[in-house]
């Protein structure tokens, strides 16, 4: 469907402000994990679950979504997540026990997954590839900012109010919906065929397991996940109507977006995960102190993302992914050499890595649309987001790992002495990640044009 500029800005403009819901939903909540425990007489280990619970029903969510999307309407699918990210919100407000509060963010979880998911087909749909990549950085800039404000606003209504108000904002998505009604295309994308049920039910239980065991450090459950997933890619095999086109994945350049965008994303995860405990063990500082620390590079990448997507959109998506790893790179090195200095050093280097990720971010997302045919474009983007989600639960569940390990010594030699080595270590792994984005980029991605392949011209999925 083609739309004009003014309908593009419309969808860009409404998806800007419901993804913030989404992403400020999954984090402002740990900041009142704590209060939560008080109020029901639970241990901690326990109100985590409100955190783990959607965060699994989201990783279901970011796949199941990019399905639905071939084969229902766009504007249904976002109708029905915004009212049950409505209805949940209502329901964690009202919950006089534990067991609803976990009822509503079950029901939350399963709207609020519709949401980054539909963030990504929209534009892979209705933007037109010249403006794609503009849009795509906006959507970027506007995730990577609200992941900052998350935790922010948690604490501020929490601290000052209750942690129900954290729901109470939750519940102005709503204001949404007429937009949703009115701007979303009536387009009504429809394949042939059904929805392979079993499939999806194999998948599903994949992902469960797979998740509770990074989340675990379970090998039994690594194992169960793996046999599911076994049974799930001998199901596409023979099923009629697979619920992921193995075939997608004949093509090369589709692969390595996947892989590399999931590298970017554990990465940057990764910095924001270990930043704060670098700010707080090694530097001694408070929560409020830490989250000003981390506001400039939020700030600035916000600002200077939607102009790496019109970068993208006028030089192309290497030019700027060329950029992004070399900021990348230099913001990780300069990272694990400012260990142990003046906070302030962190904070500045902070801004390389956070720009670098938003400048690529939304190029290898435009990169992998281009290479998925239209009517596996809902599918073909839930994997890729999907694949983005499994590399924070990994990268989580090593770093959490590796910072036990302090007695190791600093790997580079410019580091300050003391406790700040392993978080020096871990900034020079996720450097050497950026340099195997690079290679990936010039030795896989990009090859001459006509030497190009592209496996959809050849192969009908």
């Amino acid at each position: 469907m083609n739309l004009s500029v003014a309908q593009e800005t419309q969808l860009i403009r409404l998806l800007c402000f419901i993804v913030p819901f989404a992403v400020i939903n999954s984090y402002m909540l740990n900041v009142a994990l704590p209060d939560i425990s008080v109020q029901f007489g639970i241990t901690p280990s326990t109100s985590s679950w409100v955190v783990t619970v959607s965060g699994i029903i989201s990783a279901l969510g970011t796949l199941l979504y990019g399905k639905l999307a071939d084969h229902f309407g766009i504007k249904n699918l976002a109708t029905f997540g915004v009212l049950m990210f409505f209805s949940g919100s209502i329901l964690c407000f009202l919950a006089p026990s534990y067991l609803l509060l976990i009822m509503g963010r079950v029901i939350q979880g399963i709207g609020v997954s519709s949401i980054p998911s539909l963030a990504m087909v929209i534009p892979a749909r209705y933007i037109n590839a010249e403006s794609r990549g503009k849009a795509l950085g906006m959507i970027a800039s506007t995730m990577a900012f609200s992941g900052v404000v998350g935790p922010i606003l948690g604490g501020i209504l929490t601290g000052y109010f209750h942690w129900r108000y954290l729901f109470l904002f939750s519940m102005c998505i709503i204001l949404a919906l007429p937009f949703i009604r009115k701007w979303f295309p009536n387009e009504v994308h429809k394949q042939d065929g059904m929805i392979d049920i079993s499939s999806a039910g194999l998948i599903a239980v994949f992902i469960i397991c797979l998740m509770e065991a990074i989340t675990l450090l379970n090998l039994w459950l690594l194992i169960v996940s793996l046999c599911f997933f076994v049974f799930f890619l001998i199901r596409q095999k023979h099923s009629a109507h697979p619920f992921i086109p193995l075939r997608l994945f004949r093509n090369a350049s589709y692969r390595h977006g996947i892989f590399m965008g999931a590298l970017n994303t554990s990465t940057n995860f990764g910095v924001f995960l270990i930043t704060p405990l670098l700010f707080n063990q090694v530097y001694g500082l408070k929560g409020h102190w830490i989250g000003l620390l981390l506001v400039p590079a939020a700030f600035i990448s916000a600002l200077l993302g939607k102009y790496g997507g019109s970068l993208a959109d006028q030089k192309g998506s290497r030019y700027v992914l060329t950029i992004s790893i070399i900021l990348l790179s230099v913001g990780f090195l300069l990272l694990s050499t400012s260990v142990g200095y003046a906070s302030w050093c962190i904070s500045i280097c902070l801004i390389l890595t956070e720009v670098g990720y938003i400048f690529m971010q939304p190029s290898l997302a435009n990169w992998v649309s281009r290479n998925l045919p239209q009517e596996h474009s809902g599918i073909g983007m839930g994997v890729y987001s999907l694949s983005n989600f499994l590399s924070i639960a990994v990268c989580g569940a090593v770093i959490t790992t590796v910072v036990e390990f302090d007695k190791l010594p600093p790997l580079n030699p410019l580091v300050a002495s003391g406790q700040s080595g392993i978080y020096s270590n871990i900034y020079f792994g996720f450097f050497v990640l950026t340099l195997l984005n690079l290679l990936f980029l010039y030795k896989f991605m990009y090859r001459p044009e006509h030497k190009l392949i592209d496996t959809f011209k050849q192969t009908k999925i």
